[in-house]
């Protein structure tokens, strides 16, 4: 892993999903996924990075509307990412809350 990768991801709306090219199957996972968080008060965004490694991301945003992914968690849901994806699963991934952050 390069860890100047994996500490660089690009936040995207969840439209960008979208417009990957998915098949309908993976999206409509996609869209039901994001579904299921958006009743619980999740927004659900995209984490992207240079080498084509992605994941759909939960995240917490009730009270301030604003969200920090450091750099550290970005490394984890890298990491988390892409053994998702070689094991052929989607890499749906939750920032967990923290309320003292």
């Amino acid at each position: 892993m390069s860890q100047e990768i994996a500490n660089n991801a690009l936040m995207h709306p969840f439209s960008v999903l979208r417009r990957v090219g998915f098949s309908p199957c993976v999206m409509q996972r996609l869209e039901r996924y994001r579904s299921q968080q958006d009743r619980e008060g999740r927004v659900v965004s995209m984490l992207s990075w240079a080498d084509g490694t992605w994941c759909a991301l939960s995240l917490h945003c009730e009270k301030t509307g604003a969200v920090v992914v450091d750099e550290g968690q970005q490394v984890d849901a890298y990491e988390d990412a892409r053994s998702m994806l070689s094991g052929g699963f989607l890499p749906l991934l939750s920032l967990r809350w923290e309320a003292h952050a």
